[in-house]
């Protein structure tokens, strides 16, 4: 049986150790199962296409009222070149009041600190709510047979909750400056521009499509989007790749590629854009020899939880105990949230995440100890007012 460790250092170092690079969980989730077991939560851990999640569900004997439920990831990036980092990246090496090691940041240390938190709040409070957890070693890849999959076995299964708090590294600078309360939207374009092939120095005798395709990336660029919204940034187009997979300098290649990706706000959806490029691509494709097509790839809407109940009662435990005036922000990349999202409200809370995925990822460990205070005095409210 899992000792019940009562430290969110000792557990985030314990978690730290297994090496779980996405997808695997490298063993985690069984020992995140048995230590929530000890607590009096029902776990289950399923594997799917080779990615392992846990469920676990903690109910009063006496009967709930609502449930929260906890969205986090055990799975890590891989650590790159060990030899650059300074210890062991799945050491939890501890020194300078700073813990070490892939996932300390991104998200290994909030999980512990959820968990630190959730036992405390069941050994002392009288509680009328229900707590959920859906932990995943599937963020940091694909993001297919994770979260998503969870979601899928709770529907299934009649296993509900009211809100979820999901515990990826939102602050900024300090601990509880900066909250999500949605996220902007991800929509991923693979062109591919189609001429013909010929001699350079005979371009009247082919289709040059490197000139075409950067002359349609110019238009794709000025397209302007909008101007931002309420809670919003503006949303914003940009171009990662340019290629022809060409070798020969005097060559006009047959065809030539690239990719772009639009996050975009509440204004637009994966499926509005594809249609305002599409109308581009179908103006260029009649105006020229050169023909465009392109492949979409939707990783998530934009959504937004509302300020409210949820976010207010999260903001005040934040001001309680660590004293900050919390920012409400949409801003940011992409998390599971985009999924949770689909089945009741939910807000992001976590550590600092300057250090993430890189080489001598850390945190300071009083953060952690910080975190998990904020985050029991949130349960202690929940449990009290929602």
């Amino acid at each position: 049986m899992t000792k019940l460790i009562d430290d969110p250092i000792a557990l985030t170092k314990k978690l730290i150790s297994f090496r779980s690079i996405t997808p695997d969980d490298g063993g985690s989730l069984e020992f995140i199962s048995s230590f929530v077991e000890q607590l009096g939560f029902q776990a289950k851990v399923s594997s799917t296409q080779g990615v392992t999640n846990l469920f676990a569900r903690w109910s009063p004997k006496s009967g709930f009222k609502r449930t929260l439920a906890f969205n986090g990831h055990v799975d890590v990036v891989p650590p790159g070149e060990e030899s650059l980092w300074d210890s062991d990246p799945f050491s939890g090496d501890i020194r300078n009041n700073r813990i070490f090691g892939r996932g300390s940041v991104d998200m290994k240390s909030s999980v512990a600190a959820f968990l630190i938190a959730l036992k405390e709040i069941i050994e002392e409070e009288e509680l009328s709510c229900s707590f959920v957890l859906l932990i995943t070693s599937d963020e940091e890849g694909h993001a297919e047979y994770g979260t998503k999959e969870l979601l899928k076995w709770a529907v299934k299964n009649n296993e509900a909750f009211d809100h979820c708090l999901v515990g990826e590294p939102t602050s900024s600078k300090l601990v509880g400056d900066t909250i999500k309360i949605g996220r902007r939207g991800s929509l991923s374009g693979s062109i591919v521009c189609k001429g013909k092939q010929g001699h350079i120095a005979y371009p009247d005798k082919a289709v040059n499509p490197v000139e075409a395709l950067i002359h349609f990336l110019g238009e794709l660029k000025s397209l302007k989007l909008d101007e931002g919204s309420d809670f919003f940034e503006p949303s914003s187009l940009n171009i990662s790749t340019i290629d022809t997979k060409n070798e020969a300098l005097n060559v006009i290649p047959e065809n030539s590629y690239a990719n772009f990706n639009v996050r975009f706000n509440d204004q637009h959806s994966c499926l509005s854009l594809t249609k305002k490029i599409d109308s581009l691509v179908t103006k260029h494709n009649e105006e020229t020899n050169a023909t465009l097509e392109i492949k979409y790839k939707c990783s998530g809407e934009s959504f937004l939880t509302e300020p409210g109940q949820l976010s207010d009662l999260l903001t005040t435990s934040i001001k309680e105990i660590a004293g900050v005036n919390c920012k409400l922000s949409t801003g940011g990349g992409t998390s599971d949230a985009r999924f949770v999202r689909e089945y009741c409200p939910v807000v992001e809370f976590g550590l600092v995440g300057d250090t993430m995925h890189q080489i001598n990822e850390n945190t300071k460990v009083d953060d952690i100890v910080l975190l998990k205070d904020i985050y029991k005095d949130f349960l202690k409210n929940y449990n009290k007012k929602v």
